[in-house]
């Protein structure tokens, strides 16, 4: 069971937080006062609730979710392209153009690197125009860049299609215009995306960051004990779907 920061937080006791999360009361301070959902704790059930609730008398606003949750969710199609058309939203993807219905609900997480953000050297670069990619290569091509994740449930099936481009305000925009129930989760806007840990890596320092951080050992080792395909997410990618199981999970 996952204990999941929901910012924005209430009135944080720093002392009470960093003695439940094992953190000096500064670093406490620090956790509270990033903005995008983060792990703070991983347990057992009755572990995490007195975690959560402990955390919660501290004025941290969080909530309990099932890590099997995280890996449920769909990696994301990065489309080949995409048109607003008088009806729909038409996006390339494997098998022809996909048709999201301006009457359906789209629940939407934006992505965005602070402005003046440079990606590391040995990037590669966002995904060539006019290319579907997919799974866990779609993921790693949106490591560095704006997108707008859209997610879609029809008939009980959950799908996911990611945008990519510099021009994501406009078509978060265009969203909130042609979407009469579009729901947008911004808190991962203005983020700038951490490294992933690499094992073995020179000079890399294990206090650098704290306990369920992301970029820590402990954390590659709760995803991977979810899904040996999470292991090695990036921040984006497990921001994203925080966020969905956030809003669209059972309540805590």
């Amino acid at each position: 069971m996952l204990v999941v920061s929901n910012p924005p937080h209430g009135e944080v006791k720093a002392a009470a937080a960093a003695e439940v999360l094992g953190l000096s009361p500064e670093e406490a301070r620090l956790k509270a006062g990033f903005g995008a959902p983060e792990v703070m704790a991983a347990s057992d059930p009755d572990r995490a609730a007195d975690v959560a609730i402990s955390l919660k008398a501290a004025g941290l606003n969080v909530a309990m979710r099932e890590g099997g949750q995280l890996a449920d969710v769909p990696w994301p199609t990065v489309v080949s392209s995409f048109e607003f058309r008088d009806s729909s939203l038409r996006v390339g993807v494997e098998n022809g153009p996909l048709e999201i219905s301006y009457e359906e609900p789209v629940f939407g997480v934006f992505c965005e690197p602070p402005e003046g953000f440079v990606p590391p050297a040995d990037w590669s670069g966002p995904p060539p125009n006019g290319t579907v990619l997919t799974g866990p290569a779609a993921a790693e091509a949106l490591e560095w860049v704006p997108h707008l994740d859209l997610y879609v449930e029809r008939d009980g099936t959950l799908h996911r299609v990611a945008i990519e481009g510099p021009a994501m305000v406009a078509m978060v925009s265009e969203c909130r215009v042609r979407f009469p129930r579009f729901e947008l989760d911004a808190r991962l806007q203005g983020v700038r995306p951490r490294r992933r840990f690499v094992p073995g890596e020179q000079g890399f320092n294990p206090d650098l960051r704290k306990r369920y951080a992301f970029g820590t050992l402990l954390l590659r080792h709760v995803l991977e004990s979810i899904s040996p395909d999470m292991r090695d997410v990036t921040q984006y990618e497990l921001g994203s779907r925080l966020a969905y199981v956030l809003t669209r999970g059972v309540r805590a």
